[in-house]
């Protein structure tokens, strides 16, 4: 009856502590660098050398949720005169990616992950992101 009664202690512990680390995941987590590149054509971004358009400065990224849960997503991306270019909040299904870009990039990118619907953490808004990281 010992033997059982600390069995059962063990497995209550246990289940406990799996409790706690799902709770204090970090949905960032889920979100990885799928690829990114330099100098790939952009319908977006508008810069001309001469007559014809120039890629060069452009920098785009692809994140990728590798989690099973849908994940609300806001991404910043840096231009090279400091300051961020932002995009709305994307949700992801498991597996899925987003894309973003930099016209002329830097390079640096933020972003936040938040589980669909969970009210008890609040992503940034574009006003927030300009005045928490200033340009130059």
């Amino acid at each position: 009856m010992q033997m059982m009664r600390h069995l059962l202690a063990t497995v209550v512990a246990a289940w406990f502590m799996l409790t706690a680390n799902a709770q204090d995941q970090s949905y960032a987590d889920c979100v990885v660098k799928a690829t990114s590149s330099w100098g790939q054509p952009c319908d977006k971004c508008e810069i001309y050398s001469g007559y014809k358009r120039d890629y060069r400065s452009v920098y785009q990224l692809e994140l990728r949720n590798i989690c099973g849960e849908m994940l609300e997503v806001k991404v910043a991306m840096e231009e090279n005169n400091g300051t961020w270019r932002t995009f709305p909040v994307r949700t992801l299904a498991g597996g899925d990616t987003l894309s973003a870009f930099a016209c002329r990039g830097t390079g640096k990118y933020l972003y936040w992950a938040r589980r669909v619907n969970d009210t008890e953490i609040v992503l940034p808004t574009d006003g927030e992101i300009v005045s928490a990281y200033p340009g130059n």
